[in-house]
């Protein structure tokens, strides 16, 4: 019997609960916010050949946040990334979930309180976001969204008495279900950014403790004076957590702006040759045939910066190591080598030399410069590699005059002729130890006087040089030898 009249309050209240529901304003700001993301997608497909989706670079252009431009003043983006979605998927959850929780929310809210809720969890969500990966393109509503969740939530929490018992725990249970579902979802999936689900959902959480007043005339009358309280609260509470987050390095993000960028030439299905300046894509496209000829692009993700400006040009390789690792590959010579003659073959193809050639950690810090200063003239297999006043013309004779002797003979041999306030030198990769044998180094003196009449005549400096191109021995000539005649053959020295 006593039943009874508990079940008759239940339902007195649940009847209370609906009508005051219904007497509510619509949810008009819910539609008016699913209109304007939807609006502003559309807007960004017309600026774009890449239907459905967006590239980070188009993304940035409308606003998208991303540290490097955020802090540099463009604060703005951490509430216009709110209304951008990268393609129709994005876009389409986000309007659904916002839908399916936005109009009961607004019901409990009420338009001012809840369009508060909205923007103020959806840059919540931004701030989280620019915390944990300052250096990522981000976007879109799913931080707000989740902070309309936790707004739903904190006012159940708060107001248990205005939403009846039964109503509530289905609400809390389905809200429950959403966010445990989508945060495990988000973990498991790399491109989502649960830190700003995270963030909105905190952030609504506690705007929905704060912002929560009963269904009725009278709990209506307390809601100016609170929402600016809470408005000027978590403005202030922003701009503290706005001016703490740490900043990224200054050169890491201009590295990481280039890396989002749309001027690119793509190589397979992974590699890429950015280029940015006064480069332009034929520039790209012609140094990714050099590279490729050159076997460069032969594993995958590989990834090559061409620059051009008043400074010059530059070709920026990416080490993939750390600038505080112990593992530096710019200080290894064997690699700083291979820069060197990658620099020589691939520079015509972009207009040098003179071409730097710069070699990056994973930060994008410039570690090391190697400059690129010679030619390359090819003469049957072999090469010689001609800088400063040194012609081509000079490079052939010299070319001719090494293969009547004997050095040059389709071995891939490599010699250097540089020519320039300290006059000529000759250059000699040769073979291990060769520097330390008295009779190795005795004909290799005679072949460069063999070889002096075609670069100018003595005196000439010789340099023998190890496989990282390192000068193990120094010698000057001042005598001329006028005989070509084929000479003894040096083994090894390429």
């Amino acid at each position: 019997m006593p039943e009874v009249p508990l079940i008759e309050e239940q339902g007195r209240r649940e009847l209370e609960f609906r009508e005051a529901f219904a007497a509510a304003p619509p949810s008009a700001v819910t539609f008016a916010l699913i209109g304007l993301n939807a609006a502003v997608y559309v807007a960004m497909l017309f600026t774009t050949t890449s239907f459905p989706s967006l590239t980070n670079q188009q993304m940035l252009q409308w606003g998208a946040d991303f540290g490097p431009l955020t802090f540099s003043g463009q604060w703005w983006r951490m509430l216009t990334s709110c209304f951008l979605h990268f393609n129709f998927i994005h876009i389409g959850m986000n309007m659904f979930c916002l839908f399916q929780v936005g109009v009961l929310t607004e019901k409990l809210f009420g338009n001012v309180r809840y369009l508060l809720l909205y923007l103020l969890a959806g840059l919540g969500g931004s701030v989280a976001s620019l915390y944990s990966h300052p250096l990522s393109v981000s976007a879109g509503a799913s931080g707000a969204v989740f902070g309309v969740y936790g707004g739903l939530l904190g006012f159940l929490l708060i107001q248990r008495g205005v939403v009846p018992g039964r109503i509530a725990w289905g609400i809390a249970r389905s809200a429950g279900i959403f966010i445990v579902y989508n945060l495990v979802y988000g973990l498991a999936s790399p491109g989502t950014d649960i830190q700003a689900h995270g963030g909105g959902l905190v952030s609504g959480l506690l705007l929905g403790c704060a912002l929560a007043a009963p269904i009725s005339a009278a709990g209506q009358r307390l809601y100016p004076l609170r929402t600016l309280l809470v408005a000027a609260a978590s403005a202030a509470l922003l701009y503290f957590a706005v001016r703490h987050l740490p900043r990224p390095d200054a050169q890491e993000g201009q590295w990481r702006l280039r890396l989002v960028g749309d001027q690119r030439v793509k190589v397979g299905k992974d590699s890429f040759v950015l280029y940015d300046g006064m480069a332009t894509k034929a520039d790209a496209q012609a140094l990714v045939a050099a590279l490729t000829k050159d076997g460069f692009f032969s594993k995958p993700d590989e990834l090559v910066l061409l620059s051009k400006g008043p400074q010059g040009t530059v070709i920026s390789i990416p080490t993939g190591a750390d600038d505080h690792s112990d593992a530096t590959p710019w200080d290894d010579p064997h690699f700083l080598a291979w820069a060197q003659v990658t620099g020589v073959l691939v520079a015509p193809s972009v207009g040098g030399p003179p071409v730097r050639m710069a070699i990056l950690s994973t930060q994008g810090k410039v570690m090391k410069e190697v400059p690129i200063v010679a030619r390359q003239l090819i003469v049957g297999r072999d090469s010689v590699w001609y800088s400063g006043a040194a012609t081509e013309t000079d490079a052939a004779a010299l070319g001719k005059a090494l293969t009547q002797s004997g050095w040059f003979g389709h071995r891939g041999s490599r010699v250097w002729l540089t020519k320039d306030a300290d006059g000529t030198s000759l250059s000699f990769l040769v073979r291990e130890g060769v520097w330390d044998e008295p009779k190795s180094v005795a004909l290799m003196m005679e072949i460069a006087a063999r070889a002096m009449p075609a670069v100018g005549g003595p005196p000439v400096t010789v340099h023998l040089l190890n496989s990282d191109f390192e000068r193990k021995k120094t010698m000057v000539i001042q005598k001329q030898i006028a005989s070509a005649k084929g000479l003894p053959m040096l083994p090894g020295q390429n």
